[in-house]
């Protein structure tokens, strides 16, 4: 059996490769803080991350619920930096 080498962390991997099947992946080094994409929401479950300042001088938006969302698009429709990438969720068998 091969022995895989341990990666370092790359941060295009992991916004391409959502942890644990999020439904969205957030470019936050992207986000500008608009709010619109909180703001279209129909479930309520995107906020603005104030603990966490990108290197564009912003607080970037984050999913608070990842069992709410929906994947509806709605965030990535709206959002003028198109920071969102929204996953489908898996189907159940």
């Amino acid at each position: 059996m091969a022995v895989v080498p341990e990666l370092a962390p790359n941060p295009v991997i992991e916004m391409l490769v959502p942890a644990a099947l999020s439904p969205l992946a957030i470019a936050e080094e992207r986000c500008k803080g608009c709010e619109i994409c909180i703001s279209a929401c129909p479930h309520h479950v995107l906020e603005l991350d104030r603990s966490l300042v990108n290197r564009l001088g912003y607080h970037p938006v984050r999913l608070t619920d990842a069992a709410a969302c929906t994947s509806c698009a709605i965030c990535a429709r709206v959002c003028p930096d198109a920071v969102f990438a929204v996953y489908a969720r898996p189907r159940e068998a």
